[in-house]
């Protein structure tokens, strides 16, 4: 080891070891550490700490300030005393790493008011060891739940414990804590904007799996790699790459520790470190990415800064992103348009602080993107979301959205099938379901675009008679292979009585509207049976004639509005994609590389195609 290289160091206290601190030492060794904290007693000469060190091949860690600087005046004064004798002490041997924690909160003092006390009581500890030539390192505490019901909050971030420390004085860093980093929404990119002066001591461990990161709770986590939710071989190459050359010590804060014996401790918590200390970080991201441009009729790739994840998003790899109707309006339109797709499937490659996904998930997308934490959202209603972040687009080779868009896909299911869970096929569950499709009673497709394709497909699959309109014949012999039983022109003059001859006089019992035009749904209105249940998927966003008493009270109509499905029942839809592959397969006419983008739109603008992929990486 370096003797410039960061270093596993171990804290008697932080692991509830029960034995005396000398007989930590030949356990730390023996379990992979390189160097332990003092527990300086003011009486004891540093020869004692140097010699014990020195026998095990260990290094000087840190050491807590001895006493508590929130404390009254005179008690202050009085921990400063000791302080002297400990600074003094400690650099003897080299030990030059002091440190503390900061609380978040206050119910007497204001932000304002609370840094200048802070200023106040930690100027004179930094003048203190600055004398000896040591550092003050300074903790700040991430969690929310710290801070609930608290009536001021204060410094809980990385970025404001760096304003806090250069107003205390020059020898004043971080404590930076793994578990507060992530807690408070850190990034890889904030630890690499530091220089390894900023950073003065590290502590390690992890977050327990499955739980929002609002509601961590601060003594409630867990041994570093024992859940990887919290990027450590991340965190670790973050620090090395700026070069920090002190201590990294476990605070798991795990009370069942204190019950076993310290060998046992030091052995599970040396075997993780031994883990986390030598795997390979993830690949870093590369920092642009190709996307696709629209407009007059032209499609082209430009470049683009990759996104990085926050908060609750991730970052995919996208492996296919498949064009919808409503991206032709960019196409055809006479501005620009950048990155404009709402569909796909790939790999999550990066995350922020997500505990529904890690990178290497597969996943599928929901269209456009949502908070996660509304009430629709939680709902599963995504698509409805009312605090919709900014949405990154999927005409690209990386994407970020929220966790909540992503559905996990199975092994036997390939990114080019997972990515009709979109448009593909979302909004065509949603509308089967809501008019009730079942077996043997016919249900009505107005429109055999994608959505509509994927209408006949589903409603077929549950047993449904099928009859498909549409003006295109590519169209109405495609939705045949998907399981029409019959289709219609839907603009000849005699399709109003062809369909009534189909339907045995009874007219529309179960009608899916997706050709988004007035012709189309005032078909399917007039020609609605008694009790008859009509699902609106086709965007129009004009207005039709419509006679409430004609049309709905004298039969009883119910017509409901479909967007897209809820996202608890993806899985529902990802079990009709596991059985139907060939069926998907004809729902997917064309792909096309991305250095084929401009043939991808001109096919999906001919209307001789169903769903159209492109291939971000071919």
């Amino acid at each position: 080891m370096s003797p410039r290289a960061m270093f596993r160091c171990l804290n008697r206290s932080t692991l509830r070891l029960q034995c005396s601190w000398e007989e930590s030492l030949s356990l730390a060794k023996a379990a992979g550490f390189e160097g332990s904290d003092l527990e300086i007693e003011t009486a004891g000469a540093a020869s004692r700490y140097a010699d014990a060190l020195a026998r095990h091949g260990l290094r000087p860690g840190g050491s807590k300030l001895p006493f508590h600087f929130r404390d009254d005046a005179a008690a202050t004064n009085e921990g400063l005393a000791r302080l002297e004798q400990h600074a003094r002490i400690a650099s003897e041997i080299g030990c030059v790493r002091f440190y503390t924690f900061v609380p978040s909160w206050s119910d007497t003092l204001p932000w304002r008011e609370n840094f200048a006390f802070h200023i106040k009581r930690l100027g004179p500890i930094a003048s203190v060891l600055a004398t000896h030539g040591c550092r003050l390192g300074l903790e700040f505490l991430g969690p929310k739940t710290l801070r609930d019901g608290r009536k001021y909050a204060f410094v809980h971030t990385l970025s404001q414990m760096l304003d806090l420390c250069e107003a205390v004085g020059p020898n004043c860093g971080l404590l930076l804590d793994a578990w507060h980093w992530h807690t408070s929404l850190g990034t890889l990119e904030d630890i690499l904007a530091l220089s390894a002066e900023q950073v003065v001591y590290v502590h390690i461990n992890d977050a327990p799996a499955g739980i929002p990161i609002e509601q961590h709770t601060d003594h409630h986590r867990r041994v570093h790699g024992e859940t990887g939710v919290i990027d450590l071989p991340g965190f670790l190459d973050a620090l090395r790459t700026i070069g920090y050359d002190g201590p990294v010590t476990p605070e798991p804060f795990v009370n069942e520790f204190k019950e076993q014996p310290p060998e046992d401790v030091l052995s599970r918590v040396g075997a993780r470190f031994q883990d986390v200390w030598t795997r390979t970080p993830r690949p870093r991201l590369p920092e642009r990415m190709k996307v696709v441009a629209l407009g007059r009729k032209k499609a082209w790739l430009v470049e683009q800064p990759l996104p990085r994840p926050e908060g609750n998003q991730v970052v995919l790899r996208l492996r296919t992103t498949l064009l919808c109707g409503s991206n032709m309006k960019a196409f055809f339109a006479d501005g620009e348009q950048i990155n404009g797709g709402h569909e796909g499937a790939g790999e999550v490659v990066a995350v922020a602080h997500s505990t529904r996904l890690k990178p290497g998930d597969r996943v599928a997308l929901a269209p456009i993107t949502a908070c996660g934490i509304c009430d629709d959202c939680l709902k599963g209603d995504v698509i409805f979301c009312r605090n919709r972040p900014r949405f990154q687009g999927n005409f690209a080779q990386f994407t970020k959205v929220s966790d909540v868009m992503c559905t996990k896909l199975p092994e036997d299911v390939s990114d080019l099938h997972g990515a009709m869970l979109g448009c593909g096929l979302g909004p065509a569950f949603e509308a089967v379901r809501a008019v009730g499709a079942r077996a043997f009673a016919p249900v009505i497709v107005s429109g055999l675009g994608p959505v509509g394709l994927g209408a006949v497909a589903l409603a077929a699959f549950m047993g449904a008679e099928v009859i498909g309109l549409d003006p295109e014949e590519y169209r109405r012999k495609l939705a045949c292979s998907v399981g029409a039983s019959a289709v219609l022109d839907s603009t000849v003059p005699e399709v109003r009585e062809q369909l009534l001859e189909i339907t045995r006089g009874r007219g529309v019992v179960h009608g899916i509207e997706c050709s988004g035009t007035e012709s189309g749904e005032r078909l399917l209105i007039e020609l609605a049976a008694v009790r008859g249940k009509i699902a609106m998927v086709g965007e129009n966003h004009g207005t039709i004639p419509i006679s409430p008493s004609k049309d709905f009270i004298r039969k009883g109509l119910t017509l409901v509005g479909c967007w897209h499905t809820n996202l608890n029942d993806a899985h529902d839809l990802l079990d009709f994609i596991r059985r139907s592959p060939n069926t998907i397969d004809r729902l997917i006419t064309h792909t096309f590389g991305f250095d084929e983008v401009q043939a991808a739109f001109e096919t999906f603008a001919g209307r001789q195609c169903a769903k159209v992929a492109l291939l971000p990486w071919k």
